[in-house]
């Protein structure tokens, strides 16, 4: 192939869809283009003209115009326009101007509509809008779900060590203490880097103690020869059949002919706690805080199987949320037990992504307790400051950190009578300073997940009422809502950090979940609807009509896609060994997933512009 031809289809393979087309048509495609050259300010069609191919920027930058002569789009490299003419078969609804010297491939209609005939995906990709492709993209990303994708997970992924092993002339003592060094319940046996048998803790059992077997014998005198192993590529269900039938409690992994590992049934067990009822029911056994927190340390398994088995990001959260909740609670009967029975009745509140219930790995504490007006900041002060210590000091032992702001049980200021906090909102709501708005986005979702629920309703209801009768507030915290805004520049590029240690990513925690999180509160707040969770804000919002419906179901799919974009970029730090963060590269990501992200991110900017048309308010530059 002509080396312009080589460089024209590894372009095209770094572009969605064109990167999910085999590799013979990405061969052939370069032939079929040809290569066009505007210089700035050229118009490259006009408005209500005929179209005839689909345009892909190679360089330089294309603004499209609405009738009204608006701005619709700016394109930058990779993108493509033009095809919904091709779709429709109408005139040209934008006109499109090079706004810098601009190199494009066009793709004649005919050519476009085989590729289009012949593989979905580039059909799909071009058929759909971007609110549909996010949609669509969401659909593909879990075909598979809970104990199916464990069972048809493959047997090499679970084995978590190399295999321990030994020669077959190691005296059965030897064996026996190499087994206890690697605490390990079986040995395999090799010679010359094949395998000719095993020996496990039944076999010393059986064959050495109990037959009066001398332990300087050779462990080939004990060993079960030639055992039966299973390939890694084999699904765990094969692994479950295999040892069920045979009353196997071990089973040798190869690859190629080749030793990997061993898998036991209790690694197959260690899965299956990975299950969040099992680690539930577990913590609320236990009687100690380190009991809690050893229980706790099995939440990053609990997230990995959770998103292996492809579970919806909304699901995660509540799950993760659900067992955060069941620690403070344990947390909290323990520290009852200690202290003895509280003096006044109080609630345990909660506060950001616990409260929504979209909590995730190492969130920070953020957490109040809400006193009944009988109570006597002199007389019970020390009872409440024991017990607020007692559960901040267990949830930094399970992993949750202290807060940085102090927005934590034990800071007198969050530890108050019913009265005292309806003064704070009273006060956050009817006079929104700088202070009260930071204070408005942490504290405007909340919710009790322990004590007199009573006490929590009376400070809810009133809130939302108040909030919802006080448009000036709402206003503010929509300004406040477009502090954060989506990582995309003016050419739909990622806008990317520079420097430090997270340079060349972009935050899709600050910078693609956040954004709707505020966007929902702000709508849910301005309604006085009692929904925390982002997701039910959004369908309540939608309902009630101050949000389209299309704008609220757009909304739900992007950050349903961001966040479950987010979590595989943890899962995939965990399996690693690192410390999960939300700082994700672009390059860790294929051409089509990077395009349904910014699809994701254009919609997010799309609803931030209504927001600002509806309350009046600037945007940030």
């Amino acid at each position: 192939m002509d080396i312009e031809l080589i460089e024209i289809r590894d372009f095209l393979a770094g572009q969605a869809p064109f990167s999910e087309l085999p590799s013979d048509t990405l061969d052939d495609l370069p032939k079929k283009l040809e290569v066009r050259y505007f210089r700035r300010g050229k118009t490259i069609f006009g408005l209500g003209e005929t179209n005839t191919c689909l345009y892909l920027v190679r360089s330089g930058a294309v603004d499209l115009y609405g009738r009204d002569e608006s701005l619709v789009s700016r394109l930058g490299e990779g993108d493509g326009f033009g095809y919904p003419s091709l779709l429709s078969g109408r005139p040209t609804q934008n006109r499109a101007e090079a706004i810098e010297d601009t190199l494009v491939y066009t793709l004649p209609q005919a050519e476009f509509d085989a590729l289009r005939r012949a593989h979905k995906v580039f059909d799909q990709f071009y058929s759909e809008a971007y609110a549909e492709r996010v949609r669509h993209a969401l659909g593909n990303m879990r075909e598979v779900e809970g104990e199916v994708a464990f069972m048809t997970a493959e047997a090499g992924e679970l084995v978590a060590r190399a295999p321990i092993t030994t020669s077959p002339d190691t005296s059965i003592r030897a064996a026996a203490e190499r087994m206890r060094d690697e605490r390990v319940s079986s040995l395999l046996i090799t010679h010359d880097d094949a395998l000719v048998g095993i020996v496990t803790d039944r076999d010393l059992r059986n064959r050495v103690v109990a037959a009066g077997a001398s332990y300087d014998a050779p462990v080939s005198s004990i060993m079960t020869e030639n055992p039966i192993t299973l390939a890694a590529k084999a699904f765990v269900f094969e692994v479950l059949l295999t040892m069920t039938h045979h009353n196997l409690h071990h089973v040798p992994i190869v690859a190629d002919d080749k030793l990997v590992g061993l898998l036991t049934t209790t690694d197959l067990m260690r899965q299956q706690s990975a299950n969040p009822v099992y680690l539930v029911g577990d913590l609320r056994k236990q009687q100690t805080v380190e009991g809690v927190a050893g229980v706790a340390e099995r939440l990053p398994q609990v997230l990995r199987s959770l998103i292996d088995a492809d579970a919806t990001a909304y699901d995660i959260g509540r799950i993760v949320t659900l067992i955060g909740d069941a620690i403070n609670q344990r947390l909290l009967r323990l520290a009852e037990q200690q202290l003895g029975p509280p003096p006044v009745p109080y609630a345990w509140l909660v506060f950001g992504s616990q409260a929504r219930g979209e909590q995730s790995l190492h969130s920070d504490q953020d957490n109040a307790l809400l006193l009944s007006n009988d109570a006597d900041l002199g007389a019970h002060s020390d009872y409440f400051d024991s017990l607020a210590r007692f559960v901040s000091d267990g949830l930094n032992a399970c992993g949750y950190r202290y807060c940085d702001g102090n927005v934590m049980g034990t800071n007198p200021k969050w530890r108050q009578p019913l009265k005292v906090w309806q003064g704070y909102f009273d006060d956050w709501i009817v006079r929104p300073k700088p202070e009260a708005l930071l204070n408005a986005s942490i504290f405007f979702d909340m919710r009790s997940i322990y004590g007199d629920d009573g006490l929590f309703e009376q400070l809810h209801s009133r809130v939302m009422r108040q909030s919802a009768e006080n448009q000036i507030f709402v206003a503010q915290m929509a300004k406040n809502a477009l502090d954060n805004q989506p990582p995309l520049g003016f050419f739909r590029q990622f806008v990317l950090d520079r420097g430090g240690d997270h340079g060349n990513t972009f935050d899709l925690k600050h910078r693609g979940v956040v954004p709707i999180i505020d966007l929902a509160r702000v709508y849910a707040l301005a309604e006085g609807a009692a929904a925390v969770n982002t997701q039910d804000r959004l369908e309540a919002v939608s309902e009630s009509g101050s949000l389209s419906r299309d704008g609220a179901a757009n909304l739900r799919d992007a950050l349903e896609f961001i966040a479950f974009a987010r979590l595989r970029h943890q899962a995939r730090q965990l399996k690693k060994g690192e410390q999960p963060n939300n700082h994700v590269s672009p390059d860790e990501m294929s051409p089509l997933e990077r395009r349904y992200l910014k699809d994701a991110f254009k919609i997010v900017d799309s609803m931030q512009s209504a927001l600002t048309q509806r309350y009046q308010v600037g945007r940030l530059g």
